[in-house]
């Protein structure tokens, strides 16, 4: 198997997903320079020359500067799906591993641990009383949720769940990003 037949490698398995969240988060991205690199050239069931690992700089359309990365081969995580925005007035920070808890800065005091348990957060009307863990499962009942309640409504699952759209906005940047990386060169995203 080579890349023609086996796509992107972690750029599209775990990037996509890095990706769909920071336009989430930040909105929509401008530009992007980065690089890839592939570390493991033999695997099971034969040589696959897709890449491992990849780094980017990404300008949004707003201004912001931010950085989106995944490996697969980062020893010692485990899931880590990890994101990060500073502000002006505080930042939030939040790792997938650490399901419950959302790391919140509204200054030069440091950051707190928020428990995100709590009866006021979304989709805790769902479950047990406050405090009690929830965990990477649940979530899917959050989506699911989610799901039936717009089609019961007739609303749009966006902002909320990815779109169409969403997916293939992904993609164009997952791209870009490939593009940059092979090119050596900064990239404008155009859809």
């Amino acid at each position: 198997m080579n890349q023609a037949e086996a796509g992107s490698g972690v750029l599209g398995d775990l990037g996509s997903h890095a990706v769909d969240l920071a336009r989430f988060l930040i909105g929509e991205p401008a530009t992007v320079s980065a690089i890839m690199t592939t570390f493991v050239h033999e695997r099971p069931g034969g040589s696959v020359d897709v890449d491992d690992a990849f780094a980017a700089t990404v300008e949004f359309a707003s201004g912001v500067v931010g950085t989106l990365e995944a490996s697969r081969v980062a020893t010692g995580n485990k899931n880590g799906l990890v994101f990060e925005v500073n502000g002006a007035n505080g930042s939030i920070r939040f790792n997938l591993e650490r399901l419950n808890e959302l790391e919140v800065s509204a200054g030069s005091e440091g950051y707190t641990d928020r428990l995100i348990t709590s009866p006021s957060d979304p989709f805790m009307r769902y479950w047990w009383p406050s405090g009690h863990i929830i965990g990477w499962e649940h979530t899917f009942v959050h989506e699911f949720a989610h799901l039936l309640e717009c089609i019961a409504t007739g609303q749009d699952v966006a902002p909320y769940a990815a779109t169409f759209e969403d997916g293939y906005r992904a993609s164009v940047i997952c791209d870009a990003i490939a593009d940059s990386a092979r090119e050596r060169t900064q990239v404008r995203i155009s859809y």
